[in-house]
């Protein structure tokens, strides 16, 4: 007898449930733990609002990468991400920073495009692979946009907190689970600004 290892969804599916009924039996499995409540909502003014508005709320925005041969004007670069050498995080001179030459994402700070990470608690996701979120004050924790509990790019940042659109996984901004979906824990990298610069890097 061959044993396969399936996921709940997966078994649920194999045995013949489906649609509703395949929704019922997955919702009466959560905890408590795996819910989120209290979500971010933000408009498209960057501001944060009570409730979901189809004339107020925005899109959250995927940010493409800047085509290194030129063109392109989001104010997102990507770089290698590999052998970064620097001890530096948080907010440091602009000397500093160009020392961080090893990147993952470099972000302008002063595009429209990335204008509501000025608000704490919003968030962005660069090249579809960082999601880059404002903890306030000038700093920002970035994390792979790569859910550890199945391998789907699903990632946002809500509230406090990084969190798993697909089934509910849920992390800390160290990237530690929250529940027992988000149990093998989160990539958070690391990230340094000198106020208009932002640079993600391992």
């Amino acid at each position: 007898m061959s044993h396969e290892k399936y996921s709940r969804y997966e078994f649920l599916k194999t045995i013949g449930f489906k649609g509703s009924a395949l929704m019922a039996i997955l919702g009466s499995c959560t905890t408590k733990s795996d819910s989120v409540l209290n979500s971010l909502i933000v408009n498209n003014k960057g501001e944060v609002v009570a409730g979901l508005d189809s004339l107020k709320a925005a899109p959250i925005p995927v940010l493409p990468s800047v085509n290194p041969a030129g063109g392109g004007n989001s104010g997102i670069t990507s770089g290698s991400g590999v052998g970064a050498s620097t001890n530096l995080s948080g907010i440091v001179t602009t000397a500093e920073l160009n020392t961080i030459t090893n990147f993952i994402v470099k972000v302008d700070l002063t595009g429209t495009s990335v204008a509501s990470l000025k608000n704490q608690g919003s968030y962005i996701i660069a090249n579809g692979t960082v999601v880059i979120a404002s903890l306030g004050s000038g700093q920002f924790v970035a994390a792979q946009n790569l859910c550890t509990h199945q391998p789907r790019q699903r990632i946002i940042f809500n509230q406090n907190e990084f969190y798993c659109t697909d089934h509910g996984a849920r992390f800390t901004t160290s990237g530690q689970g929250l529940n027992s979906l988000g149990s093998q824990g989160l990539t958070i990298y690391r990230t340094a600004n000198d106020g208009k610069t932002l640079v993600v890097f391992s």
